[in-house]
């Protein structure tokens, strides 16, 4: 019988021996994991690249988890990341971006840590060496602003991590990005490398990544920027106006049609080339084409009379329009009514975005502001020119007409005249871009308009601005 006890007792006892040393995985097996290869390809590599990295990973005793990786230079960390792995026999490859960080020499010794755990907390390391890191060389860099102005930043000849940009329209205050290089349409390429705003300083950014903020003091505008490549710094220059320089640090401020307009009034000279600067040369804005020839994104030429007038940036609708106190014939016609619009190449979409209810078309019947008509200006005796967007691409409809003054005098019917060129208008009385289900759909675009009231005719031309 004791013996019979006896048994029971060391039975028991192996039995809870054998549980004690298993858990969920199953039975504990005393196992490290082996790192069999690893290579870094290439092992030239240049900082701001990608590289690969593939590495062996096998356990036959014990399931495999993860595998840690750090790419270290000069005792600094430069990226470090985790890979999962599966089973007992895992070969992982993986592409790494290696970034530029400041100050990073040329020609530097690299090297990448490898550690490859198993569930049982087992872990084996491994190092890369004999790796080379090279800076990047630019031939050139692209300045981007936020609001679309794109200068080429070229290397000193100093200093070849130094690029700087001259002569310079920039506001004393603007958002930008530094980008090896650029799509067709002047948009950063994020195949290339790309610098921006990293919690406050300047490091490299994916596409996901912020701008950068420059501010120059006591200036009216930014003239020169010089961007090192090798600080991640960056460092303006300021300069004053010019009595032929145009930017919003002049501007005031004015809300007309329930939209925020800046406005400045001074003396235009007929013929003059002026500067402008900053948002004002973004070369999305248009300049009213009836007053201006845009010369060069910063530069734009005066077409009218010689005398004082009001510009009207609109910051939303990316327009420069033209007004002058009491505008009458014989210098000028007005068009009210509706479906007009100075043109723009913003959307409906987003001028409504901001403004709900509005659109590429603004006009009304009356001349309350400079919303409600569009300016006609006379380039020869009789003859008066006008550019406008119409109809409206929300309801395709337009209904206007002429008048020499703001006091509705002396308008001029539809019937008066005899039109040619593009098609589009219709009636006897009110100028009409019909949309009646018989009515020949006409595309909302750019329609010059010449109107030539010694001849009682009519000339209309699509044009691209």
């Amino acid at each position: 019988m004791k013996s019979i006890v006896k048994f029971f007792i060391i039975a028991g006892a192996l039995m809870l021996t054998m549980a004690s040393c298993e858990d969920e995985y199953g039975p504990r097996k005393e196992s490290t994991p082996v790192i069999e290869s690893a290579t870094l390809n290439p092992a030239t590599l240049t900082f701001g690249d990608s590289v690969t990295l593939s590495v062996k990973v096998t356990d036959p005793a014990t399931m495999l988890t993860t595998l840690v990786y750090d790419v270290v230079s000069e005792g600094r960390n430069i990226v470090s990341g985790e890979i999962p792995l599966v089973g007992n026999d895992y070969t992982v490859t993986k592409n790494i971006f290696v970034p530029l960080l400041k100050d990073q020499a040329d020609n530097a010794n690299v090297q990448v840590n490898l550690l490859a755990r198993n569930i049982l907390k087992g872990s084996t390391s491994h190092e890369i060496t004999g790796l080379t890191g090279k800076r990047p060389v630019y031939n050139q860099l692209y300045l981007v602003t936020d609001d679309g102005t794109v200068a080429v930043l070229t290397p000193r000849q100093d200093d070849k991590n130094k690029f700087e940009g001259s002569d310079l329209t920039l506001e004393t205050s603007f958002r930008f990005k530094i980008a090896e290089k650029l799509h067709a349409d002047k948009t950063i390429d994020y195949s290339g490398n790309v610098y921006g705003n990293v919690n406050g300083k300047m490091a490299m950014i994916d596409q996901s990544g912020e701008s950068f903020f420059s501010y120059t003091p006591e200036a009216d505008y930014t003239k020169m920027l010089v961007f090192d490549q090798m600080a991640f710094s960056v460092t303006t220059t300021g300069s004053n106006l010019g009595a032929d320089d145009f930017a919003l640090s002049a501007f005031g401020e004015q809300d007309i049609y329930n939209e925020t307009f800046r406005t400045l009034t001074r003396d235009m000279e007929q013929g003059k080339t002026y500067s402008v600067f900053g948002r004002l040369a973004d070369p999305q804005n248009i300049f009213n084409p009836d007053f201006f020839e845009r010369v060069a994104d910063n530069k734009v030429k005066f077409l009218g009379t010689s005398g004082e007038y009001t510009l009207y940036y609109n910051p939303v609708r990316k327009n420069v329009i033209v007004g002058v106190e009491n505008p009458a014939y014989p210098d000028y016609l007005l068009a009210c009514g509706w479906g007009l619009g100075y043109p723009t190449h913003v959307t409906s979409a987003e001028i409504g975005a901001v403004y709900p209810g509005h659109n590429r078309t603004h006009t009304n019947w009356g001349f309350g502001h400079v919303m409600d008509y569009v300016l006609l200006r006379k380039i020869s005796d009789g003859l008066y020119q006008g550019t406008f967007f119409t109809p409206g691409d929300h309801d395709r409809y337009a209904g206007f007409k002429p008048f020499e003054n703001t006091g509705w005098a002396n308008e001029k019917k539809a019937g008066d005249f005899t039109f040619s060129g593009e098609m589009i208008i219709k009636g006897t009385n009110d100028w009409t871009i019909p949309n009646g289900p018989e009515d020949p759909v006409v595309e909302p675009a750019f329609y010059r308009f010449f109107v030539n009231l010694n001849e009682k005719t009519v000339h209309i031309e699509k044009v691209t601005l």
